[in-house]
């Protein structure tokens, strides 16, 4: 059981924080983790390095549960052809098209809202972005495939690059202190890959990622999407 993050509760538990860091990558797509519930719990099976019978890393995990929503999300490790992957319990693959979050490490400081005060304007406009509050140079990743149509300045965004990933989906990432080397207009990029860095360049009053997205050319709300 959680009791207050997984962080936190590895560290109760003397259990390695690689442990946490390997779960998030596997549930990228299934598990919203700034939004975990003390009700939620998570069973894990791992390979534990050791040398001279001191635990000194982790291995391979093999397979987890994790319940969250009032729903068991089942992962199961596969070593493929075509490279290592996870399956939950239907044989299904955990990879989808968008990763949840373009941040490993933060946590939501402002939600997408048709009416919020903005805190530099002094008035109240649409807030069409999910804000994510990050240390300065925190990784920016990019939520899925796409080709970087936008890597530019404005006074209001900032430092900030936009992706197009199909002829549904575009997404936007916002008040960066510096882009990722080689990302400009045109690179394709993959999911997963940083494509910037936390700042707060632009209307922002500290660091953060303003994470913006397109469904047929609408701004819409990620996490309901």
């Amino acid at each position: 059981m959680i009791s207050n993050s997984l962080y936190q509760t590895l560290q109760e538990k003397n259990i390695e924080l690689q442990v946490a860091a390997r779960l998030e990558d596997i549930y990228a797509w299934q598990i919203d983790f700034f939004r975990i519930q003390p009700t939620d719990s998570f069973k894990v099976i791992y390979e534990q390095i050791l040398v001279d019978g001191e635990p000194v890393g982790v291995g391979k995990i093999h397979a987890a549960n994790f319940f969250s929503n009032n729903e068991n999300h089942f992962a199961f490790y596969f070593d493929k052809e075509k490279g290592e992957s996870y399956f939950d319990e239907k044989g299904n693959s955990l990879k989808r098209l968008f990763l949840k979050a373009p941040l490993k490490y933060s946590r939501i400081s402002s939600r997408f809202s048709m009416s919020r005060f903005h805190p530099i304007l002094h008035r109240t406009k649409a807030h069409l972005g999910t804000d994510y509050a990050a240390p300065t140079g925190t990784p920016i990743m990019t939520v899925g495939n796409g080709v970087v149509i936008e890597a530019s300045y404005t006074s209001d965004n900032g430092n900030y690059v936009k992706v197009k990933h199909n002829a549904t989906y575009t997404t936007q990432y916002l008040h960066m202190s510096r882009f990722a080397k080689g990302i400009h207009r045109g690179v394709s990029v993959s999911q997963g890959q940083i494509i910037g860095y936390v700042g707060s360049t632009g209307l922002a009053t500290g660091p953060h990622v303003c994470f913006r997205f397109w469904k047929n050319g609408r701004q819409v709300n990620p996490l309901r999407e």
